[in-house]
């Protein structure tokens, strides 16, 4: 299994995505997302998306040289279409103007339709509370379903994904970033990567029936909502934020993705931040003061995890499964760059 410093990944990342026609600026920004999402622990939104990416530009639902645009635009709100850029461009794009809107207005909404594939959430929210705003995030994906709904055997809806980032001056951002689906759709793959089976209740095959292996999924099967009808009920609220209301389907082609809804606020807009951060880091010690259940060392709170991973992953490199990297590997050389595997 190739190790590699989070510089050498980015590096080969954004080759690849030039090579691809995309501008330097833009092949960076993609790179920079992916390897982040590595850093983070989160290897099934990192370089595993790569060859994903490429087939999407060969088949034109993504446009490698786009950029995103302002639609239309208040002091507190903004719509944005992607242009079908690439999807951490957009995301990173939507992220930065609600940032600043929410920093200079209190409070900002911004969505976002004609949107590729973003990937993780949390590298957008968390990029929010590093600067002291706290962001909400969702998507729900208009087409291409994958998940059935509660009750139902059939997918009518995406992993609908729910992000939220509050900034944190005493550590990393406290941070929660799920699927609304039993499993991410990345998760899986990483699984099938790996040669590992899948936990019990995430998934049905094609048929229907409960299944543990990943290649049931990606061969017609489909994921379950997480939490059952709670879970359900929180993709299908995504659904509508980022559909109906901000009129995603209005947008041609937005029938090959998805649309997305932020909300940011200021941390500093109902108390000074000095009063917020000692109320935070209080709350928190509470939380982790709680004694260890059996079968566990500590109480953790969200986004620790990924803090912990990020700062061992900085030290000791970045690991790659062999086969993730030499699906990279033949991806990369369809785009006339050579990589060894």
């Amino acid at each position: 299994m190739p190790v590699f410093s989070q510089r050498e990944l980015e590096n080969i990342t954004a080759s690849i995505f030039r090579a691809a026609g995309a501008p330097q600026d833009l092949a960076q920004q993609v790179a920079d997302v992916l390897v982040d999402n590595h850093l983070a622990g989160h290897d099934s939104h990192g370089i595993l998306r790569i060859p994903e990416y490429l087939k999407s530009i060969v088949d034109g639902e993504i446009v490698p040289t786009a950029r995103p645009e302002v639609l239309q635009e208040t002091p507190n709100s903004a719509l944005i279409s992607g242009h079908w850029a690439l999807g951490q461009v957009t995301g990173l794009y939507a992220a930065d103007l609600a940032i600043a809107k929410a920093k200079a207005h209190g409070v900002a909404v911004v969505s976002v339709v004609q949107a590729a594939h973003t990937g993780r959430l949390a590298a957008f929210t968390d990029r929010a509370a590093l600067q002291d705003v706290v962001m909400f995030m969702v998507i729900g994906t208009v087409d291409r379903p994958m998940t059935a709904p509660y009750g139902g055997a059939a997918a009518v809806l995406g992993t609908n994904p729910i992000a939220v980032s509050m900034p944190n001056p005493a550590g990393a951002p406290v941070t929660l970033d799920i699927a609304t689906s039993a499993i991410a759709a990345g998760k899986v793959k990483v699984a099938k990567a790996r040669h590992q089976q899948l936990p019990p209740n995430v998934i049905l095959d094609k048929h229907g029936h409960p299944s543990v292996n990943p290649q049931d999924f990606l061969d017609g099967g489909f994921l379950l909502p997480f939490g059952g009808h709670k879970g359900y009920a929180l993709a299908v609220m995504a659904e509508l934020l980022s559909g109906p209301l901000i009129g995603a389907e209005a947008y041609p082609g937005v029938t090959a993705r998805s649309g997305i809804f932020i909300f940011a606020m200021d941390a500093q807009l109902f108390r000074p931040k000095s009063d917020y951060a000692s109320a935070l880091a209080h709350r928190l010690g509470q939380i982790k003061a709680v004694p260890p259940a059996a079968g566990f060392d500590e109480v953790l709170v969200p986004g620790e995890p990924e803090a912990r991973v990020r700062a061992q992953r900085a030290r000791e490199g970045i690991p790659i499964p062999d086969d993730t990297w030499s699906a990279v590997c033949q991806a990369a050389n369809s785009v006339g760059l050579k990589l060894e595997s």
